[in-house]
């Protein structure tokens, strides 16, 4: 939820990590990408974001990760830009300062959603009205998860390359311990793997679909991943923390997009918080984190794909 300032100058926001409940691989496509289903949710860890309006055109980026480029290798940095060239406002400017909490290189879209945030919230801060659907055709230039992290909330299927979507009712309530181990995945070389292998096409979405915002235990149990076999190839801790996940409790645990980071879905709190402090002492250095489904808030933009 974004806060103005009394001027009107700059404003705050905080943008949801997302993860992929599902995700199946239907074909590779002409262009070299890849067709996807995918059912993808908002979830508890948040970067926070400040836009302060400059005096001149340009755009700065700070964040609080010193190894993060501040150029047009950074997907804020390209919203923005992105974002001036589409309202014909070139002679303005943006100072972004990134406050970092989503994992880096884990699959849970945290370069997609600072990218989201800054189009909404300079959507705001200069009163330039653009539509939702407007907001998605600039995002889908910048990444295919942009569009779902645009909703700021809820869960989605998504198709095509994972950018056109549909909102569905969110995962039941419950708890998710999130690990990521200190190894970070390239997506393109995860797919490229991919290709290289004869694999069975699943199809975890089609399941979970029939039974998401139900019961509990089987909307865990329907969640997959058609690259996690891969991904664990590369980076076997992936299945470990998989393992360790489910034998202190965890209904199941699947790895998000293409890696590395696992999420654990656990019915009990007190179940999940006693999983994390042991993932914590075994595996100091990776990211361990509780978190829980964000519903997407009142007043959000509607999406219409």
């Amino acid at each position: 939820m974004a806060q103005r300032d009394k001027e009107f100058e700059s404003l705050q926001l905080r943008v949801p990590a997302k993860i992929n409940l599902a995700l199946d691989i239907l074909g590779r496509r002409e262009d070299g990408y890849h067709e996807v289903e995918t059912v993808m949710q908002a979830v508890s860890i948040f970067d926070e974001l400040t836009l302060r309006k400059r005096e001149e055109r340009g755009i700065t980026l700070s964040t609080s990760l010193p190894f993060l480029p501040l150029d047009g290798r950074n997907l804020a940095y390209r919203a923005a830009n992105a974002f001036f060239e589409t309202v014909g406002m070139a002679d303005y400017g943006v100072e972004i300062t990134v406050k970092k909490r989503i994992p880096v290189g884990a699959g849970m879209g945290g370069g997609s959603a600072d990218a989201a945030g800054v189009l909404l919230g300079l959507n705001r801060l200069y009163q330039t009205g653009l539509t939702f659907d407007a907001l998605c055709e600039i995002g889908r230039t910048l990444g295919s998860d942009v569009p779902f992290c645009l909703l700021s909330g809820g869960a989605a299927f998504c198709s095509g390359v994972g950018d056109q979507m549909r909102e569905i009712p969110g995962m039941p309530p419950c708890t998710l311990v999130i690990a990521k181990p200190k190894a970070s995945l390239s997506t393109a070389l995860v797919y490229q793997r991919y290709d290289e292998g004869e694999r069975e096409k699943a199809s975890h979405c089609g399941e979970l679909l029939r039974v998401m915002g139900g019961d509990l235990a089987k909307a865990a149990a329907a969640c997959g991943n058609a690259l996690e076999e891969v991904a664990v190839g590369m980076v076997p801790i992936i299945q470990t923390l998989c393992d360790k996940l489910v034998q202190r409790g965890a209904i199941s645990a699947v790895m998000t997009g293409s890696g590395s980071a696992v999420f654990g879905v656990f019915a009990h709190n007190s179940m999940a918080k006693q999983a994390a402090l042991a993932l914590r002492k075994e595996h100091p250095g990776f990211f361990v984190s509780l978190a829980s489904p964000v519903a997407k808030r009142v007043g959000a933009p509607e999406s219409h794909g």
